[in-house]
């Protein structure tokens, strides 16, 4: 069955976006899982403990800003074989696959 967690940050200049990771659990055992960024880019600098926030570096397209796990304003998820819904109008989403483990 896949997951997807949908992480919201909102940088401080007012702009918000999101960190989305999709993992199937038939799938997850051999130990990966994809992320993508909305409305946000991959030119931040973020070099934490936070894994998802690490690989993706997540990045203000607004003012410039570095975000972080500090920015997080909200988690939620969707199971099952849901589509996640963009709007007409939304640029395409970076996409990249993380390797988690070994």
């Amino acid at each position: 069955m896949k997951t997807r967690i949908f992480t919201y940050v909102e940088c401080p200049c007012g702009h918000r976006g999101a960190l989305i990771q999709t993992i199937d659990a038939g799938a997850f055992r051999t130990g990966w899982h994809r992320a993508w960024l909305r409305k946000l880019t991959r030119d931040g600098t973020y070099d934490g403990e936070d894994e998802l926030f690490a690989e993706m570096t997540p990045g203000c397209p607004t003012c410039g800003r570095s975000l972080s796990p500090d920015d997080v304003i909200g988690r939620s998820e969707l199971q099952g074989t849901g589509a996640v819904l963009r709007l007409k109008s939304e640029p395409a989403a970076s996409e990249t696959t993380l390797s988690i483990g070994g």
